[in-house]
């Protein structure tokens, strides 16, 4: 995405379940103009070595799968009205016969 300035307004999402306190990471913060920030820790250059394509200007934080499981549940009820809470998660065996993106 390309920085239009400084001139977003960014609101508190959703943040990781396991998260304590209010200073704790990681969290999805939703701006106005239609994207994310996500807040994380910093990784390494080992981890920034394997990406491709990462300009100077760009950084990466990872997040656990429990947060975006959260943004999809709050997005998919906000979005659509649909309560996905109670719906059973993909055992690690069928999630590893899923083909490959």
């Amino acid at each position: 995405m390309q920085s239009t300035g400084d001139n977003v307004i960014v609101s508190f999402y959703c943040k990781d379940p396991h998260s304590t306190g209010t200073a704790d990471c990681p969290t999805f913060y939703r701006t106005d103009r239609a994207s994310w920030i996500v807040q994380g820790d910093r990784q390494g250059k080992h981890i920034e070595a394997q990406l491709t394509g990462l300009k100077p200007t760009e950084t990466f934080v990872e997040i656990p799968d429990r947060l975006v499981d959260r943004l999809v549940l709050t997005y998919v009820k906000e979005h659509y009205g649909v309560d996905l809470s109670g719906t059973a998660r993909r055992t690690a065996q069928q999630v590893a016969s899923l083909p490959q993106a």
